[in-house]
């Protein structure tokens, strides 16, 4: 997952667009969210081999690395 440092919580932007959610509000969502997704994983990979899952997992996690490299080459 990602994780939040102070410096995120501290930003103004998070700040006003959270506004009076709190900590508690926003693990709630973030829950849902998460569990949704999870969910939405789990039913597309039923009945798949862990071989075919390992090469879907390979590519779209390289694929997320590349799209990374490539974004942050411009800093």
């Amino acid at each position: 997952m990602w994780h939040h440092n102070a410096a995120h919580y501290a930003d103004h932007a998070y700040a006003t667009s959270h506004a009076g959610m709190g900590w508690f509000g926003h693990t709630v969502i973030s829950s849902i969210i998460h569990g949704l997704v999870y969910g939405a994983i789990f039913r597309l990979f039923r009945g798949m081999s862990i071989e075919t899952v390992l090469v879907i997992a390979i590519v779209g996690i390289s694929l997320l690395g590349a799209l990374y490299w490539l974004s942050s080459r411009g800093d």
